[in-house]
Parts: C-alpha cells; sequence; structure tokens
C-alpha cells in the first residue's frame, strides 16, 4: 500500500472510530449522569466488571492511572451508592479488596446495554449494503480464532 494510500486509508478508520465512539460516549455520558458517577467511578466500574475475584484498591488505581488515594475516595463514593462491596482480605488485614455488588453487575449490565444500543442504532443508520460489507470486511479482523497483531504483541 502506497504512503498517500495509507494515510487515507488512516484518516477513514479515525472518522470511523470517532463516529462509533461518539455513540458510545454519549451513551456512557448518559449512564454517568443518571448514575450520578464520574468518569473515574465509572471506570473503576468496569475495571472491577473484568474481575471475577475481589481486588485490592492499588490494582484498581494502576489500572485506571489513578493515585491510590483517589482510587480509594471513589471506591468511598461506589460503597456509598452500593455498587462495590469493600472487605479486608483475609491474610492482610492492610489490604482492601474491592468487588462489584449485585447492584453494580446490574448497573454495568445496564451500561453494556446502552452501549449495545447506541452500536445498534449506528448499524442501523447506515445503508444496508455499506452495513453488510462492512460486516463481511470486519469478520476476518475480529474472529476469535486468530489473535490480531497488537494482541500477539502483548502475550
Amino acid at each position: 500500500m502506497s504512503e498517500s494510500a495509507e494515510a487515507e486509508f488512516v484518516a477513514s478508520l479515525e472518522e470511523f472510530l470517532r463516529q462509533i465512539g461518539c455513540a458510545r460516549a454519549e451513551s456512557d455520558l448518559n449512564s454517568m449522569v443518571e448514575l450520578d458517577l464520574s468518569i473515574s467511578q465509572l471506570r473503576c466500574l468496569v475495571v472491577l466488571a473484568r474481575h471475577a475475584e475481589p481486588i485490592p484498591i492499588n490494582e484498581i488505581a494502576d489500572a485506571v492511572d489513578l493515585t491510590l488515594a483517589t482510587a480509594g475516595r471513589n471506591v468511598d463514593r461506589l460503597v456509598t451508592h452500593g455498587l462495590v462491596a469493600r472487605r479486608e482480605d483475609p491474610s492482610d488485614r492492610r489490604i482492601r479488596r474491592v468487588s462489584l455488588s449485585d447492584r453494580g453487575r446490574d448497573v454495568i449490565a445496564d451500561v453494556d446495554a446502552a452501549r449495545r444500543s447506541a452500536l445498534l442504532a449506528f448499524a442501523r443508520s447506515l445503508n444496508p449494503s455499506d452495513r453488510e460489507r462492512l460486516h463481511a470486511a470486519l469478520g476476518p479482523i475480529v474472529s476469535t480464532a486468530t489473535p490480531s497483531h497488537l494482541e500477539e504483541q502483548h502475550s
């Protein structure tokens, strides 16, 4: 691919991702407003949703690039909202482990459903033939059978 064709492709890809990102961002902002959450608090919930077991607050801080104190304040607020549970580590009382509460899992499910709805609205806004071509093009790219080049680099 020539440099100019590559630059054109990247510009098209950026615009495509911008459009999808805007739909997702609007959905996330609506969820945050409804739940009275900050961006950092929502990010903490998303991190916790990725873990089946409770994790220490410092892992949350690292994952969302916050100081330990700021992550702790976010967890305090989420505990107050009933979205997370915080417990002492059974083997080290200095460590507090955090997990989603049942309500927190419900909220994450609602956020995911809103994101999916926003993507569905975006997909439905496309010309049907463009949607079919996009679907066909994405198939081999997102196939779970083959890791992407970026995933291979992080393995």
